[in-house]
């Protein structure tokens, strides 16, 4: 018996809502983007297909190859297409790497096929412009707050890896555009999720852009990104295996979906995010390679509250790079 298993069966009951939470499928080979894909897509119909949204962390692709961008694409659109449930998307460094290739060549015009395909489903969710660095979505009486890597429209910066990526001398957003994004959250009567391809300081790898949202506002109640591939040594590197974090200086907890492959990480990976009817979160971390369950989590209703003298823009003086 897997207790995990039998864990997830007795909490779907009282679930609410239910996402089924990923990023990085991330190959290069089309080959290896199909075998990874269709054995997630399998082992999630063996569930039962339980979500009623997908909230998909960046990574679809990579490599700047357009055609095998644009074929890598299709199969994905055709999978989740299949399953009739609308589409989060917050684009992640490797969706970029066309348009870092047409960068070096002196290009301004590029695309982003990933994103040119959410973005002609009606009803699926992602930024409404290319340069635009968030988005929401209302999931019954919750509120998701995406942050996604973001891009000009002449190509004349972008910023991945929660930095600027080129172009540092045009990137237009300071932190005061970041600080905006917290009032915002700050004005919102619902509780928050918040979600993006990178983590929040205190996470795994490294962050600069996501501090200056910080100190997050209470009513945030978990941080859900992927980018550092479990299992993979170049990446997590001593937080290799690392998949629950706290966000610096706060209690709130900030989860590593990544991966949804199997070459560079352990195993396919994802994750099924449970809300209850008493506003509980449940956190269920899916080995898709064996089909089971392997950990849960299950947050705190409430956090504490952030320190009087806390201020994390006093620690940091603005450097885009």
């Amino acid at each position: 018996m897997n207790i995990y298993n039998e864990l997830y069966q007795q909490c779907r009951t009282h679930a609410k809502h239910t996402v089924w939470v990923f990023s990085d499928l991330q190959q290069a080979k089309f080959d290896d983007a199909k075998r990874c894909l269709d054995l997630c897509m399998s082992d999630y119909a063996s569930m039962g297909r339980p979500a009623e949204m997908i909230w998909y962390l960046g990574d679809s692709t990579e490599g700047a190859d357009l055609r095998e961008l644009e074929r890598m694409t299709a199969i994905q659109e055709d999978a989740f297409v299949s399953l009739g449930i609308p589409v989060a998307y917050a684009t992640g460094n490797h969706d970029y790497d066309y348009a870092e290739a047409c960068m070096r060549k002196g290009q301004t015009a590029y695309r982003l096929p990933f994103y040119e395909m959410i973005r002609s489903h009606s009803g699926w969710y992602t930024t409404k412009d290319v340069e635009d660095t968030w988005f929401t979505v209302d999931l019954g009486d919750w509120k998701t707050y995406f942050f996604a890597d973001h891009v000009a429209k002449d190509n004349r910066w972008c910023s991945t890896h929660n930095r600027v990526r080129w172009g540092e001398e045009f990137y237009p957003y300071t932190e005061e555009h970041f600080a905006a994004i917290r009032k915002d959250m700050e004005s919102c009567a619902k509780p928050i999720i918040t979600a993006a391809h990178c983590a929040f300081p205190g996470g795994n790898r490294d962050t600069h852009l996501l501090s200056f949202v910080q100190p997050l506002p209470m009513t945030v109640r978990l941080h859900l990104y992927g980018h550092s591939h479990i299992g993979e040594y170049t990446c997590p590197k001593e937080r290799i295996f690392s998949q629950i974090q706290w966000v610096d200086w706060q209690d709130i907890p900030q989860i590593d979906v990544a991966s949804f492959e199997n070459i560079r990480g352990t195993y396919c990976r994802s994750v099924l995010l449970q809300i209850y009817e008493d506003d509980t979160l449940g956190v269920f971390f899916r080995n898709h390679d064996k089909g089971e369950f392997v950990s849960a989590f299950f947050p705190a209703k409430t956090s504490t509250e952030v320190p009087g003298n806390y201020d994390r823009r006093k620690e940091l003086s603005w450097t885009p790079w």
